[in-house]
């Protein structure tokens, strides 16, 4: 994920007012990058930084917080003119720094006639309207699965020129064990994948789910020889090792242009793992749940995460009385398989989710 660089929210407000009159028909549509930021966006798009709020505005269907954009993410970018003229904030009073100082870009000599096809050619994918996936593409592809099967290597890594770093990251070179005698071609992707040791055990029963397997990065070769081949890393999710095993790279699939409706609350079951148990399960957090395709279950698909409360007895009447049922979060299906699905918190009132937690579907993507 990219984050933001939390700076004059100040100057939002004013920015947000223009929003209104932005024709949103017509719009440039930028797919995410590492590094990228709506600060960085809107100074490269729109010619002013300050403008980055016009941005958040015609994307708030896929950006719930302007300070975590995602690569891969398609966003809509306003036309020039939509911006209009925008006051920079007073700079009196002390502001905090941006996480990383961005290069300073050369002023146009005509700003307001700037042609589209100047504007960051690998990235403008074109004036449409692009469609917007009811979930992250990009976090479903690296949130993982639990996979009952056993997860056979494709390949792995067997040399790298970096001399000293203990990690490899994005950009360096590997060598793989894939080569023309594989049918490997230049331009081929592999995911480098990571299967834990330790199966995961459903918290009611104990029955067998799997292992947690987890998307560690993206390599794409460059050069095939007749048994290997020199491939980049181009996407780095964890620290990588000179010792990774690779699978074959398939893009996340999820539906497009749709929204989950409320349904009445049904398929009850329970968080069965978390991706980082030893963190606080909270807002973004990866789950893995018992209820997938076998179920009906689809990416988009909600639910809600619910604790019985206790009988607390009835001071007037005797006896006592039955709590409605607690609800503490809500998560949402980036992924299925056939009996679990995997999932994120999208929202939470407590910080203490864990393995167990009781959920049951409360929306679903109409139409499937």
């Amino acid at each position: 994920m990219t984050k933001m660089p939390r700076t004059l929210l100040a100057a939002a407000a004013a920015v947000m007012l223009a929003a209104g009159a932005m024709v949103a028909q017509q719009s440039a549509v930028h797919r995410v990058i590492d590094g990228d930021t709506l600060w960085d966006l809107a100074g490269h798009y729109l010619q002013n930084s300050f403008s980055w709020p016009l941005i958040w505005e015609a994307n708030k269907d896929k950006v719930e917080d302007p300070h975590w954009i995602y690569p891969g993410q398609e966003l809509a970018i306003p036309p020039l003119g939509a911006a209009g003229p925008v006051a920079e904030p007073d700079t009196s009073a002390p502001v905090a720094a941006p996480a990383a100082e961005q290069p300073e870009m050369p002023e146009p000599e005509e700003p307001a006639a700037r042609p589209v096809a100047e504007m960051r050619r690998s990235q403008l994918i074109g004036l449409r309207k692009a469609a917007t996936p009811v979930v992250s593409e990009a976090l479903a592809f690296i949130s993982g699965y639990l996979s009952t099967e056993e997860e056979k290597p494709l390949g792995r890594f067997i040399h790298t020129d970096v001399k000293q770093a203990e990690f490899l990251n994005t950009n360096d070179r590997v060598y793989i064990n894939l080569g023309v005698r594989d049918g490997t071609r230049p331009g081929d992707r592999f995911a480098v994948y990571r299967v834990d040791k330790k199966r995961v055990k459903h918290p009611k029963g104990g029955a067998d789910l799997g292992r947690m397997v987890t998307i560690a990065g993206v390599v794409e070769v460059e050069q095939v020889e007749e048994q290997s081949s020199k491939a980049r890393i181009v996407r780095c999710f964890q620290p990588l090792t000179r010792k990774e095993t690779l699978k074959p790279y398939v893009e996340a699939v999820v539906p497009k242009d749709v929204k989950p409706m409320p349904v009445q609350k049904s398929h009850e079951g329970y968080i069965v793992a978390l991706r980082e148990p030893e963190m606080a399960a909270t807002t973004y957090k990866v789950a893995y749940i018992d209820k997938g395709l076998a179920d009906g279950i689809i990416p988009g698909d909600v639910f809600e995460i619910y604790r019985v409360q206790k009988n607390v007895p009835d001071p007037d009447r005797g006896g006592s009385v039955r709590l409605s049922d607690l609800t503490v979060g809500a998560l949402q299906v980036l992924s299925v398989r056939n009996n679990t699905s995997t999932a994120y918190i999208s929202a939470s009132s407590v910080e203490d989710i864990k393995t167990g937690e009781t959920i049951r579907l409360v929306k679903k993507v109409p139409g499937r």
